[in-house]
């Protein structure tokens, strides 16, 4: 997604977590992500980080939030200049209501597949948006009728359903402070960026309910 408020652009993308770009004439950017919780109209802070497209101030040109499973989230995109400070310039929350959102399921079950499949349908239909499913058994794959859009594809989210390792090695995984969670804002702990919890002994079920955040 990409848009342009006077001499800022900014693009944001949410295929694998969460990435915002912005270009413009300042120095500084501050991007902030708030979390609204089931059935709060308060939003709590996630996380934030100064970005910037000027080479040599230390801080990257874009920002990086790798958590993939659902979350209710909002960005906020402020920029710093020295004569007024911070001033908010945009402002998003996560609304896949009419969008193009894309299901990728790895698994070699068949009955499985089909089970999570049927919990997608249950998405599509509380959340309004229309389903792109990437799977290896046909039949499924045919079960949204977005099956044959020929034109280019722009995916609002990405999800991807299975069973993922551990593998990401950054600070907040590695930190004893959550004894092995992974730690953002306030309170926020997650076992990985692709599972809220650890899915060894979950059901198949709890597995999808876990990512999606279905109760």
């Amino acid at each position: 997604m990409y848009t342009q408020i006077n001499n800022e652009k900014i693009k944001l993308n949410f295929h694998e977590g969460i990435k915002v770009f912005v270009e413009g004439p300042e120095i500084y950017y501050l991007v902030e992500v708030n979390e609204y919780k089931k059935n709060s109209d308060s939003p709590v802070f996630l996380d934030s980080y100064h970005i910037t497209t000027k080479p040599g101030f230390g801080y990257s040109n874009f920002y990086y939030l790798p958590i993939e499973f659902f979350l209710d989230f909002e960005i906020n995109i402020y920029k710093f200049s020295d004569d007024i400070g911070l001033t908010k310039i945009f402002s998003h929350r996560y609304n896949d209501r009419g969008q193009l959102v894309k299901f990728i399921l790895n698994t070699n079950s068949f009955e499985e597949a089909n089970l999570w499949v049927n919990q997608i349908n249950q998405f599509q239909k509380e959340r309004g948006c229309n389903i792109f499913l990437e799977t290896q058994f046909e039949e499924l794959s045919n079960f949204f009728n977005t099956k044959y859009l020929t034109k280019s594809l722009d995916y609002y989210k990405i999800y991807r359903i299975g069973r993922y390792p551990k593998s990401s090695n950054d600070w907040r995984t590695v930190a004893p402070v959550k004894e092995g969670f992974i730690w953002y804002g306030y309170g926020k702990t997650f076992w990985s960026y692709q599972h809220p919890k650890n899915w060894n002994g979950l059901s198949s079920q709890e597995i999808i309910n876990d990512i999606l955040y279905f109760e």
